[in-house]
């Protein structure tokens, strides 16, 4: 075995910058957010060769000073925080002082800038080395020029797609960025030709007509109750099953699985596209939980579940929005005086920030097993089936409610992922040709679908689809274009290969018992042991509560007793 020693800079600097860029779409993110950060009006990003070898961002911002750009380009170092309190309550993008660092580390890197008032300046670096810092006249602003992405570290950058499919991924990211922030002008660039522009004078919804490219109007939607705010927009796509969506949380484009998994079970009806706006105080919100700032992490994911899924189905269904639907369970007492606004779509009450965000579900249970395999007395015991279905269970310190249909479907979901790495192609009893668009998605994204068991084909002018992965398109499943599609996009979303399939939840889902169906006292024993040994016990798959825990002091409060329990 080798010793242990430390790792050389260059070394832990291009580890570190693989974790935060990962392709030409990340550093444009990046970018992006410096320049808004900076308060900039206006913003031009620029790509030749999908942004491989040429990316130019461009903002008339507020700048960096001339003696501070070699500092720009080293890690850690930032001007958004200065003490660790700072990170309770992050209201900018960047904080970690990584990006740049990050950007400079794997490529040719060129930037120019200057503060109102002052000298402007330039500096040039190579794989993290700065070779030239000199001043130089130009407009007050920033502009960084990337160059050759991954020069250094071949292997990744054999991973990057075709240019066309890196282009679209990173103009997504400017389209994405124009619906967020529609105060502010975006101009994006391909091989010298524009190919999407803002002016910063448009409304979200119409900036969101120019996104998604329709003539009508999307639908829009305002929920606000306390601290939680969120704005839905919805351009349907009626006959379609699919649904993309565009989810913002204060302000910073992310994957989110709560909001993701509400609109999914809103089902075949919310198809088309959608974009979510979620504003929550900052302090309830951990930014700091992936490398790449992809995923925020909310102090209570129920709430934000809730009104999602109940904002999707006012705009499917015309739905209403109840004061007990946006209660926290027992935690947050209900208020009759919350109404709705007419003409609206907007909900306005007064509960609490801690009352909204202080979920009774609480740290996962976890039962006391001895060797034998046997619950300890008072660690769960069973007590009764109530006439609505779920498991009533008595622990030391309170009850445990669980939803049998939930609890089971996310036992059977994690068994089914967990087989799901096995891709055995089922052929289709006819070739599927591929509409041209998405022929040249799947192009970009071949060796991943190959992986997962899909085959292709050559047909007169179009790939054909030939195989699916084996059990995918069974039982009243997804059609294989419509599989296909999914799983695409769930690639292109960076999602892990067991979530790319989108038959498991709906398997598990379907096998799963009902919560009207008869359970033993041996069974719901069985349930609880099973639900508790998975890796993420408290939601099934689509997002929703397993199980309710109710503490003994939860129960004197709702009773009125206090701390005396008299």
């Amino acid at each position: 075995m080798k010793p242990i020693r430390q790792l050389s800079p260059d070394v832990s600097s291009r580890i570190a910058a693989g974790e935060v860029i990962e392709n030409p779409a990340s550093v444009v993110k990046e970018l992006l957010e410096n320049s808004l950060d900076a308060g900039a009006a206006r913003i031009t990003v620029e790509l030749k060769d999908g942004g491989k070898t040429f990316i130019v961002v461009e903002d008339d911002g507020s700048g960096i000073p001339y003696g501070e750009l070699p500092l720009a380009v080293e890690r850690f170092a930032t001007s958004k925080i200065t003490e660790i309190d700072d990170l309770s309550d992050i209201g900018s993008f960047g904080y970690r002082g990584e990006a740049l660092a990050s950007v400079c580390a794997v490529s040719r890197l060129e930037i120019r800038s200057r503060r109102q008032g002052e000298e402007g300046g330039m500096l040039r670096a190579e794989g993290g080395s700065v070779s030239l810092h000199v001043t130089l006249p130009c407009r007050q602003g920033t502009r960084i020029q990337v160059e050759d992405l991954f020069f250094n570290l071949p292997a990744r950058r054999s991973f990057l797609k075709g240019s066309a499919t890196e282009a679209r991924r990173a103009i997504k990211v400017v389209r994405e960025y124009s619906a967020a922030f529609p105060g502010v002008a975006f101009r994006a660039l391909s091989e010298n030709r524009e190919v999407f522009s803002t002016d910063g004078c448009l409304e979200r919804v119409e900036v969101l007509r120019k996104v998604w490219g329709t003539s009508e109007t999307p639908r829009h939607y305002i929920v606000a109750s306390g601290p939680l705010r969120v704005e839905t927009v919805w351009y349907p796509s009626p006959g379609s099953r699919r649904r993309d969506s565009i989810i913002f949380f204060n302000g910073r484009r992310v994957r989110d699985a709560t909001v993701s998994a509400a609109l999914s079970s809103c089902g075949e009806g919310a198809s088309g596209n959608w974009m979510f706006f979620i504003t929550v105080p900052a302090r309830l919100l951990d930014v700091n939980v992936h490398p790449g700032k992809a995923e925020v992490r909310c102090h209570s994911s129920l709430p934000v579940f809730d009104t999602v899924r109940r904002s999707v189905l006012d705009l499917v269904e015309g739905g209403f929005m109840t004061a007990e639907g946006m209660r926290t369970l027992s935690d947050l007492p209900v208020n009759r005086g919350l109404v709705r606004r007419a003409g609206s779509g907007s909900f306005q009450g007064p509960p609490s920030e801690e009352g909204l965000f202080n979920r009774v579900g609480e740290p996962p249970f976890s039962p006391s097993i001895d060797a034998g395999g046997r619950r300890e007395a008072g660690a769960g015991r069973f007590i009764c089936r109530i006439g609505s279905g779920y498991l009533l269970f008595e622990e030391s310190e309170g009850l445990l409610i669980i939803d049998p249909h939930a609890a089971h479907e996310r036992i059977l979901f994690e068994r089914i992922s967990s087989r799901q790495s096995e891709a055995i192609p089922q052929k289709i009893p006819l070739p599927v040709d591929l509409p041209p668009s998405l022929s040249e998605r799947a192009e970009g994204s071949r060796t991943e679908l190959e992986e997962l068991g899909f085959r292709f084909g050559q047909g007169q002018g179009s790939i054909t689809l030939e195989s699916v992965p084996g059990g995918s398109s069974n039982n009243g499943f997804l059609d294989p274009l419509d599989l296909l599609r999914s799983t695409v996009a769930a690639i292109e979303d960076g999602l892990p290969p067991e979530f790319s399939l989108a038959g498991v939840p709906g398997r598990s889902c379907k096998a799963a018992i009902k919560i009207s169906d008869s359970i033993s006292l041996e069974e719901a024993e069985a349930l609880l042991e099973d639900l508790f040994r998975c890796e993420e016990p408290t939601m099934c798959p689509h997002g929703r509560p397993t199980f309710i825990r109710l503490r003994d002091r939860d129960l004197s409060r709702l009773f009125g007793r206090g701390q005396s329990n008299e």
